[in-house]
């Protein structure tokens, strides 16, 4: 069956492939003839309410092509329209390997990334902190942090981020902001906002940028999860992290070997952040401070002074831990 139509902005027609997936705001595609490159095309409705200050966006963002066109990230490349010239969307790279959200799984990591350990866990994070440094160099903050927009090829530290039509930036004097977000991944001060309204900084990205590398450090276990107890987005909002000093909240079992098996230097980073960082953005970890405690940390596991494997990873489900008493 033949696929859609689209033209670039020469006129130039293309032929779509298969979909490959479908989000909130539009589907992705496949371009035939060149595999390494994939069209968003959005949804129509999508269009008709804010298809203007999309394109207004996605043609700021392509200004800043010249930074942001290697593979690291997906960055809009080509703007895209249909058979009637009407602009629908734009062509980036294709991101290779897993999702982030599948190796930070408790079961799923060893299905996609059969030979996980420690250090390539510590080995994409630092990458990922890398990518995220750049882009806030350049004035640009992620907003909305999800481990699925993150793709890790298996076998290498190397890390792709997508869906970046959503980043928060400025160019030419204009703001054009994240309007998308997950609550459970967002700091204290900007719960309870409407995300399109929410102005970004590096301090409100240190932490949502450490929850995720708790989950991945953790295979999956939210900074904020206590079980048994309350949801993660309330215990945020209350500073309530059951790893803080004491640890009157770890769960035994599995979770509690993944988090005793990390240095104290990488557990202090986040007591602090996630207990009084909770409150106070400027007692968060920088990236510069993760940067170099992974760093230590990846040192420290080439030499043999922690231990790489994730031994025990996975085997108590989490319904069934217990707190420490």
């Amino acid at each position: 069956m033949r696929g859609k139509i689209v033209t670039d902005s020469l006129g130039q027609a293309r032929q779509l492939g298969q979909c490959l997936a479908r989000g909130g705001e539009g589907e992705i595609y496949a371009l035939r003839g060149r595999a390494d490159v994939i069209v968003k095309w959005y949804y129509p409705e999508v269009l008709d309410k804010r298809g203007a200050a999309l394109h207004r966006k996605v043609e700021a963002m392509r200004e800043l092509r010249d930074t942001h066109t290697t593979r690291d990230v997906c960055w809009p490349l080509i703007r895209v329209f249909d058979h009637e010239q009407r602009w629908i969307g734009f062509a980036m790279y294709r991101a290779r390997g897993v999702k982030m959200g599948c190796l930070a799984h408790s079961l799923l990591y060893a299905r996609h990334f059969p030979d996980l350990d420690r250090r390539q866990i510590v080995g994409y994070l630092l990458r990922f902190i890398e990518i995220v440094q750049q882009l806030h160099g350049d004035g640009i903050c992620i907003g909305d942090y999800n481990l699925n927009n993150v793709f890790c090829v298996p076998g290498s530290d190397s890390v792709t981020l997508i869906d970046c039509d959503s980043y928060q930036l400025r160019v030419g004097g204009t703001f054009y902001p994240c309007p998308v977000g997950s609550p459970d991944m967002t700091p204290k001060e900007h719960q309870g906002k409407a995300f399109r309204d929410i102005v970004r900084t590096p301090r409100s990205e240190a932490f949502s940028l450490a929850i995720v590398l708790f989950k991945c450090l953790m295979l999956g276990r939210h900074p904020y999860d206590i079980v048994g107890g309350g949801d993660p987005v309330r215990n945020l909002r209350r500073g309530h992290f059951a790893y803080g000093r004491g640890q009157r909240g770890v769960p035994q079992g599995d979770w509690y070997a993944l988090w005793q098996a990390l240095p104290e230097a990488i557990q202090e980073h986040f007591v602090t952040t996630f207990t009084e960082g909770a409150d106070q953005p400027a007692r968060r970890t920088t990236l510069a401070q993760w940067q170099a405690a992974l760093s230590a940390y990846g040192e420290r596991l080439d030499r043999g002074e922690c231990p790489r494997e994730l031994a025990g990873a996975g085997r108590t489900p989490a319904g069934r831990t217990r707190h420490v008493r």
